[in-house]
């Protein structure tokens, strides 16, 4: 069965640029961005405009995007930084067909998007978290919650999907026969298969059956991680589920000033899976293409921003190149 490419989410315009902001957004999807959260992002941006410009001459100026990316009570630097890069990339736009529109410079007004570092789960803290998945409660109303959306973070943190890519999966993506996960039109707009582990294949298994003994029949197009009326759950029911897997595990959300985000599962997939290659003894040449390739990445450089240095990490590193180079370093002593 081939799935229908999903429409994507299209805000309504009502500002002297709506027609515009069309033509970005239609700009940015065919080259293969989802702009998804960018596209309401956008919308915010003309509400903003349907007050301030002059219909009759709509320009944006740099006083307009001056007050647009203006600080909005206790919010953060990251915050206007990401309305920064998006009144920035739509002045470029529209400067291809009004040269009057004024091009905001990078990093004007001193904002700048700082690197953001994730924070990785520990193999330790990994085994905690995979068996807390198992105890997740059940809610009124939801009988299933604990099966549906305990599998759903097994799945995130042994196989690093995104967590999009996992409640969008339907009955049809899900071969656990074959030990296959078909992800559809991704970000980017791609598809892949994803070869999955026996353990995460039964686990898989399990929750099909409990779903399909309390949803009765299923089409093949069904989501396979359902919430109580049938459709597939939402992004904030699974944070919810993860910040209670977290308590239950005693693994703190927050650690040396970083917090724990469900998509750090994504990342944490990614460092044990190297790390379980030095221990293993693999070849880093081999294992790492393959590994952007199983993320969904064009190459080895998408990926590298997954790659955190751990102190697990750095341990095994050492341990490798000591047993390779060791016989070269000695203490000073010539004697």
């Amino acid at each position: 069965m081939t799935a229908a490419r999903r429409v994507l989410p299209t805000p309504t315009f009502g500002s002297p640029l709506a027609a515009a902001f069309m033509r970005f957004l239609e700009t940015k999807r065919a080259a293969g961005y989802r702009y998804r959260e960018e596209a309401w992002a956008l919308g915010a941006l003309d509400r903003f405009l349907v007050p301030v410009l002059v219909p009759g001459d709509p320009i944006l100026s740099l006083d307009i995007a001056r007050a647009f990316v203006a600080k909005r009570g206790v919010e953060s630097e990251t915050t206007r930084a990401h309305r920064l890069t998006l009144v920035r990339e739509v002045c470029r736009f529209l400067a291809l067909e009004e040269r009057r529109t004024a091009v905001v410079p990078p990093r004007w007004l001193g904002i700048h998007r700082r690197p953001f570092v994730p924070r990785v789960l520990t193999h330790d803290e990994g085994r905690r978290f995979l068996l807390a998945c198992g105890t997740l409660r059940t809610q009124p109303g939801s009988p299933i919650r604990d099966t549906v959306l305990g599998t759903a973070l097994v799945l995130l943190y042994l196989t690093g999907l995104r967590a999009g890519e996992a409640l969008r999966l339907t009955e049809a993506d899900v071969d656990v026969g074959a030990a296959v996960i078909r992800v559809r039109d991704t970000k980017f707009g791609k598809s892949r298969l994803v070869p999955i582990g026996a353990d995460v294949s039964i686990r898989l298994r399990e929750c099909q059956r409990v779903v399909a003994r309390h949803f009765r029949a299923r089409e093949p197009d069904a989501p396979f991680f359902p919430a109580p009326s049938g459709h597939a759950y939402s992004i904030t029911a699974l944070r919810a589920a993860f910040h209670q897997t977290l308590a239950s595990a005693e693994i703190p959300r927050r650690r040396a000033g970083r917090t724990l985000r469900l998509h750090d599962l994504r990342h944490s997939f990614a460092v044990l899976r190297v790390l379980l290659w030095y221990r293993q003894q693999a070849d880093l040449g081999v294992g790492l293409p393959a590994l952007a390739t199983y993320l969904g990445h064009v190459g080895i450089a998408s990926s590298q921003r997954y790659l955190q240095l751990t102190e697990e990490l750095v341990t095994e590193i050492t341990r490798r190149h000591d047993a390779r180079f060791g016989h070269l370093i000695t203490d000073g002593d010539s004697r």
